[in-house]
Parts: C-alpha cells; sequence; structure tokens
C-alpha cells in the first residue's frame, strides 16, 4: 500500500503512461534503425526473404517492447502488495494492458484507477504499434 495523496497518485499515474510512451518509442527507434540496417526489400537479389525478415523482426521488437510495458506497470502492482505473486501482478498487467481485464484478481479501490489507464495506455500503444507495422509493410512491400 501506498500513502499517497489523490495529487500523488495522479502524478504517478503520469510517471508510469510516461514510462510506457518512452518504452514505445525506443521500439519505434529500433524499428527505424532496423530498416536502414537491413537492405530494402528491393534492391536485395531475395525480395521476399527480406520483406519476412522485415516483418517478422518488426513484430518481435513491438512484443518485447509491450511486454517491457506490461512489466514495468507489473512491478508498480507488485509493490502494492495487493495480487501477492509478481505472476499475478504480471497476469493482472497484461490483461489489463491487453484490455481483456481480470476478473479473478482484483485492486483495492484506491489502485483501482491504475488499472483502467494501463488499458487505455495499452491500446494507444497497440494502435501506436499498428501504425509502425503498417509502415515497415509499406517500406518492404513490393
Amino acid at each position: 500500500m501506498d500513502d499517497l495523496t489523490p495529487l500523488g497518485r495522479i502524478l504517478r499515474g503520469i510517471a508510469m503512461v510516461g514510462a510506457t510512451g518512452m518504452v514505445q518509442v525506443l521500439a519505434q527507434l529500433t524499428l527505424s534503425r532496423m530498416m536502414v540496417i537491413f537492405p530494402t526489400p528491393r534492391l536485395s537479389p531475395h525480395p521476399t526473404y527480406y520483406m519476412l525478415l522485415h516483418s517478422v523482426l518488426a513484430v518481435l521488437v513491438l512484443m518485447a517492447g509491450h511486454l517491457i510495458q506490461v512489466t514495468i506497470w507489473a512491478a508498480l502492482y507488485y509493490e502494492w502488495g495487493e495480487l501477492g505473486s509478481f505472476a499475478h501482478s504480471f497476469y493482472f498487467s497484461l490483461a489489463s494492458f491487453t484490455t481483456l481485464g481480470a476478473s479473478e484478481l482484483n485492486l483495492s479501490a484506491p489502485h483501482r484507477i491504475a488499472g483502467a489507464i494501463e488499458s487505455a495506455v495499452g491500446m494507444l500503444m497497440f494502435g501506436w504499434s499498428t501504425a509502425l507495422l503498417v509502415r515497415v509493410v509499406q517500406h518492404t512491400g513490393p
């Protein structure tokens, strides 16, 4: 449990959203760098392989970013000690981030808003990732 005031909880929420966004920016920078390092499929002797490589690596980079984001939120839940183990905290975080919701796990009233904020941020991050994947496909497509 924490002793934060409502303003403190809001500021912590803003910090969590900022941390989540920073991880997404790092994933985006990684994708941009990857697109520079690997040859453009149109210029390669085996365009299908490079298109496949670009696409699979993009998905892996974005998934790694999302798992890091989920882990950051899980660490917060674990610190509160309400969900028992880190595994439960991670599951709750993943369910919240994907907007599925973990109906069998609940936070106490002062912390419930965090799960809702994580859901909203998760939707934004998946939308952002979709835009990045579209960019990769446009860059590598025929």
